[in-house]
């Protein structure tokens, strides 16, 4: 498995914006605009190392993928991060297993130093 995180934003400037400053600090970087595209990727042989995933998406919320990813062995072991402009989904994306909630609108320096915590966590287990 190759290591990298995928950004799934239905919004072409935050989703670029988020990957640019990953690659910039040296991640490798999908990114996806829907929730369905994020569980192709998430139940593939080239699963991702990290998922930052937006909560407020058409057709599929950032919830329904985290209800998604829950019902895959494999999936559900992918650290997620869960951004969105509204505090109140905080505790139901942490009942699905999200590792961190980032607000709206991102601090680049904050998500920069959240990634950088998951990855140790993750190695450390």
């Amino acid at each position: 498995m190759s290591r990298y995180i995928l950004v799934v934003d239905d919004q072409f400037g935050v989703r670029l914006l988020i990957h640019k400053v990953l690659e910039e600090a040296g991640y490798s970087v999908i990114s996806v605009a829907s929730g369905s595209e994020c569980l192709n990727h998430a139940i593939s042989l080239n699963r991702p190392s990290l998922i930052l995933l937006d909560y407020r998406m058409p057709v599929m919320t950032g919830l329904q993928v985290l209800s998604k990813l829950s019902q895959d062995d494999q999936a559900k072991q992918i650290p997620v991060i869960m951004i969105s402009a509204e505090s109140d989904v905080e505790d139901a994306a942490r009942c699905y297993g999200v590792q961190k909630f980032l607000s709206k609108p991102l601090d680049m320096n904050i998500l920069l130093k959240t990634v950088e915590e998951t990855f140790l966590n993750i190695s450390l287990t």
